[in-house]
């Protein structure tokens, strides 16, 4: 026969002031560590509309670039951009609104090969602190800088040796 000897129970004591402090501070490394992630990061609304101005920025370069096709093809601009999603298989553009609000991005004509794309922007692209590092150093990169404000960008048509 073995004897059990009964094993002898701690109690912990939850009102003493070691774990006050204690659980005082996990909270408070807690708390810091998601205002120290919001900080870097931005908050959920900024990022949203550096997404929402990046998908804008891209769909003007395909606009773009599909008026110069056009351009090159028939030696005049498209009359609108509705005649380039028409013939999307021709000229490939990502989209003629804008992701947030679905209203057209304006195009205006200003010469024979002269142009205006605008946008309304929700971020400052030219603000150095807010700014996306550039990895290649692309000139026509910072040619679609902008403020968070209604901005166009004036175009000339790109012609490619026939």
């Amino acid at each position: 026969n073995r004897m059990t000897t009964p094993m002898k129970k701690e109690t912990v004591k939850y009102n003493s002031l070691g774990f006050h402090i204690f659980v005082g501070a996990v909270i408070t490394a807690v708390v810091v560590v998601v205002v120290a992630g919001l900080w870097l990061a931005g908050s959920p609304k900024e990022e949203r509309a550096r997404r929402f101005d990046s998908a804008r920025i891209s769909s003007l370069q395909s606009i773009s670039s599909a008026i110069d096709q056009y351009y090159n093809v028939n030696n005049v601009l498209p009359p609108d951009l509705e005649t380039l999603a028409k013939a999307r298989e021709t000229y490939y553009v990502n989209g003629i609104t804008d992701p947030e609000t679905q209203v057209p991005y304006e195009y205006v004509i200003r010469g024979t090969n002269v142009y205006d794309l605008c946008a309304t922007f929700g971020t400052d692209a030219t603000d150095p602190a807010v700014k996306r590092a550039d990895p290649y150093g692309m000139p026509e990169n910072r040619f679609w800088e902008h403020k968070a404000e209604r901005t166009c960008f004036n175009i000339t048509a790109r012609t490619y040796p026939k």
